[in-house]
């Protein structure tokens, strides 16, 4: 009898773990789903911005890519700094496309997109104050609303990282989730956008 109840018992442990695990390994996925809509927006935000560089720009970036920076291209710091924001914004769109579970990717990430608004920011308050900026309306207001388009995507991916956060560390899940390396997902910062 004694053998019987516990067997009842693994039983029932084993069914909720597979269960547990599912559950898990389906919340996982609806995180990287929920990220691979806010990167399809990114990189047209991204593709957008490029397209729109004045041609000297686009080639000091193809250049940059080369790993052969010009002279001329060190004497305009604003510009390089733009173009060093694109190209690590580029790699880390990259690197978190293959790891959207990745806490650091995540993080580098959401630094390189707040630095990419961060900039336009600058120079719209630049060209408002009479300097010299190439990025002047209508593109100002274009940029706006492509960010705003992001804005439900990301906020998707939030929710849904934040509904496997809780399950990952969620007892008795979480004893689980230790043992298969499942952690909790890093979420986006979305403040930028509601500016």
């Amino acid at each position: 009898m004694a053998l019987l109840i516990f067997c009842s018992i693994l039983a029932v442990l084993f069914f909720w773990a597979v269960g547990a695990y599912n559950r898990l390994v389906l919340l996982r996925a609806s995180v990287a789903k929920q990220f691979a809509a806010v990167d399809a927006q990114l990189l047209r935000v991204l593709i957008w911005v490029q397209g729109n560089l004045p041609a000297s720009m686009r080639d000091m970036l193809s250049e940059m890519e080369e790993a052969a920076l010009p002279e001329a291209l060190l004497k305009n710091e604003r510009d390089l700094n733009l173009l060093k924001i694109l190209e690590e914004l580029s790699d880390s769109l990259d690197l978190v496309r293959s790891q959207p579970l990745s806490v650091s990717a995540m993080q580098k990430f959401n630094q390189d997109r707040l630095a990419l608004a961060a900039w336009a920011k600058t120079e719209i308050r630049a060209g408002q104050s009479g300097e010299s900026t190439w990025f002047i309306d209508p593109l100002p207001y274009k940029f706006d609303r492509l960010k705003a388009q992001a804005w439900p995507l990301m906020d998707a991916y939030n929710q849904a990282a934040l509904k496997y956060n809780e399950a990952v560390t969620q007892f008795p899940a979480s004893v689980l989730a230790k043992q298969v390396k499942f952690v909790p997902a890093q979420t986006l910062d979305i403040a930028d956008l509601l500016a």
